[in-house]
Formats: structure tokens, sequence, C-alpha cells
């Protein structure tokens, strides 16, 4: 059975909603602790602290039966079987009812509180203890890690944008007896929540509305540190805070993304027009290499045909006979040809028969070209009689 109601008003950001309480705790018997512990209520919630229903670990029922079947075998005249049986069986059933008391079970995970004379006495752990029927289990506290949820609502950030923070966080009950005799955990849910959302408040107005996305284990870690130094006094440890979830306004996300597809696409376009920039560069430095090429091809062909006018310019120094030689070889050779043919024309008398015939055959060669100029100082009209006469 829970203590704590299982809804309450909870103010968290601008708005007042409903919302459901996280940590609770039971009052059963004693001997279900541990099933207490580990069997969600009817709201799905885990105690983190149970009560025991009764104080008193004696059981009553025993030790009245068993009052009760002594005076019977005592004062009644029964036969003495009956007698001694009464007498037995009353005595057992006080033995059991006094000695169990003395028997304290502490489930796996948990931790009891022990008081003497009202007082609080010591802590145990779990396992069974011996523990006198007059020294009072009150509370059984777990020791487990305890999650705890939060949602910051409608906190402006720095330039006034309204952004929605939700925190899962984690914490242990270190202190058992500052625990519960400083809090019941219905309050603490309370205590807890707020230290949640003034911390969670407070890192949201240091950061800006560019910021409040990009939160990392620095500001978590801020958090954390914020939110156990508030709770410290409860006798509690802060394991870890998580940041599940942040909210901005849609039209705030909208402009963001927006303006975010504006960056990339200015970057596109730098990067594309850095591309044409290069690409320009070494087309212009290509073609600056292919003129620089033909340049050298030039002044290669140039000195190379340098260098063979003056070798043959060489050559000829150092032979002029050879060359005289070749001279005269080649008109030879042109007399030769020419006189085999029929339709040569001979000139008599202007001088060297070889230069005549190869004068003959220069004129048939051009024959195809047109006419061919005369050369100088012949006769047009007796240089046809002199072929004919030929």
């Amino acid at each position: 059975m829970a203590d704590d109601p299982a809804q309450y008003e909870r103010v968290s950001g601008a708005p007042t909603v409903m919302v459901d309480a996280q940590l609770t705790q039971a009052r059963v018997p004693l001997d279900r602790a541990g099933e207490a512990f580990t069997v969600p209520d009817a709201s799905g919630r885990l105690p983190i602290v149970v009560l025991p229903d009764q104080p008193f670990r004696i059981r009553n029922e025993f030790v009245i039966g068993g009052v009760i079947l002594l005076v019977v075998g005592f004062l009644l005249d029964l036969q003495l079987a009956l007698r001694g049986g009464a007498v037995v069986l009353g005595a057992l059933s006080i033995f059991l009812g006094v000695f169990q008391s003395f028997i304290v079970a502490v489930p796996e995970g948990a931790q009891a509180l022990l008081l003497k004379s009202g007082r609080y006495s010591r802590t145990v752990g779990a396992g069974r203890h011996i523990v006198p029927p007059w020294i009072v289990v009150s509370h059984l506290v777990t020791i487990r890690e305890i999650p705890f949820a939060s949602a910051a609502l409608g906190t402006p950030t720095r330039d006034d944008v309204r952004v929605d923070l939700e925190l899962l966080l984690t914490f242990r009950i270190t202190a058992p007896e500052r625990f519960v005799f400083a809090i019941s955990a219905p309050d603490f849910d309370e205590v807890c929540l707020a230290a949640t959302l003034d911390a969670s408040r407070q890192l949201i107005r240091a950061k800006a509305s560019d910021e409040i996305l990009d939160l990392g284990e620095a500001d978590t870690a801020s958090l954390a540190a914020t939110i156990g130094e508030a709770l410290t006094g409860y006798g509690v440890e802060i394991g870890k805070v998580v940041v599940t979830g942040i909210h901005p306004p849609l039209e705030f996300m909208a402009s963001r993304e927006s303006r975010r597809l504006a960056s990339v696409q200015r970057e596109e376009q730098t990067d594309r027009h850095a591309l044409e920039e290069r690409l320009l560069a070494d087309r212009q430095a290509l073609d600056r290499q292919r003129i620089t090429a033909q340049r050298d091809l030039i002044e290669l062909e140039s000195t190379n045909e340098a260098l063979r006018l003056r070798h043959l310019e060489e050559r000829l120094a150092a032979y002029p006979h050879a060359a005289q030689w070749d001279v005269e070889t080649e008109r030879l050779a042109v007399a030769r040809a020419l006189a085999s043919n029929t339709r040569a024309m001979v000139q008599v008398g202007g001088g060297d028969i070889a230069d005549a015939l190869l004068m003959h055959t220069l004129r048939e060669g051009g024959e195809t070209d047109g006419p061919a100029a005369p050369p100088a100082g012949s006769d047009q009209r007796g240089g046809r009689a002199r072929s004919s006469r030929a």
C-alpha cells in the first residue's frame, strides 16, 4: 500500500501540469518486504522505502493461543493426558510466537533501520539477523540505483528562446537514517523535482539558443553537481544525469534548418566557384605550356637547320672539287637522258651541249604547267628551225 497520492500538482516552467509521483513508499508486513521491493504497485512504481505495519515482531496470535492452552491445562479438571497435551502445546505456541520475533530477515538490495527505546540504534544489511524483540525495525530502505525524470518546460535561453529540457538522473540512498528521518519518499519526490528543475533552468538561461542543442558531458556533470549539492542533506548521492530531450520551438528549428541549408548552399557555391577557377587556371596553364612547347619546337628546328647548313658549308669548303664533281655528274646524267629523247631541242653554237639539253629537259617538264620561257639570248623561231634540222 502506497502512502503517497497517485498524482499531485507541480509547476514545471510556465504552465501548471499534473504529474505522476515517481518515488513512493509502502506499508506491508515485515515478512513481505522483499516482495514489496520487487513488485510494482498499480501505478507501476517500485517503493524505495518500506514501513512494517507491525513495529513489534512478537506474534500475538501464537502467544494468546499458548496462554489459553496453559490456562485450560492448569485450571480445568481434565484427564492427565489432555492436561499435559494442553500445557505442552501452549508452551510451544508461546515459544514460537516469541522466538520468531528474534529473527529479522532483510531482503537483498535493502537495509533495515533499528530503533531502541524510540531512538535510532543502527542499520543492518541484507540477510537474517538476531534482534531482540524490544528493538523495533522502523524502515527498510532500498540501496539500488533509483531513476528520476524531470522536464523543465518553456524555460528561456540567454537570447530569450523558450526551450523544453528533459532529464533523467539516477541516485542512491547512501545514508538511510538521514533519509527516512529527514523526509518521506513522496516529499523527497517533490524536493528532487524542484532541484532538477532549478538546475535545468540555470543551465538553459546560461546558454544561447544555438548552444542549447549541443549540450555535452561538461553540462551534464555541472547538472549532477548542482543537483547533488541541493540533495546532499538527505543522505543521497547522484549517480549520473542524462539529457533525454531538448525541444526548442518549431519556428526556431525551422529557422535554424533554413540557416543551415543556406550555409551549406553557400559552401557548395564557394567550392564550385573555386573548382571552376582551378579548372580555368589549369586550362590557361596548359595553353601556356602548349605555346611554350611550340616555341621550343620552332627554335629547335631552326637550330637544327642552322646546324645542317653550317655542316654543309663546312663540307663544301673542305671538298670544293667533290661539289663540282657532283654538278658535272648531274649534267652528264641529264645529257644522257635528253640524248635518247627525239623531241629534245639542241642549241647549237650558243653554249655547252649539256646545258642545252638540260634546258630542253626543263622546258619539257614545264609543258604541263604552261609554256616555259626561252633561255636568254635565244630566238624562238630559230630554235624551231634548228630543232627541225636536227
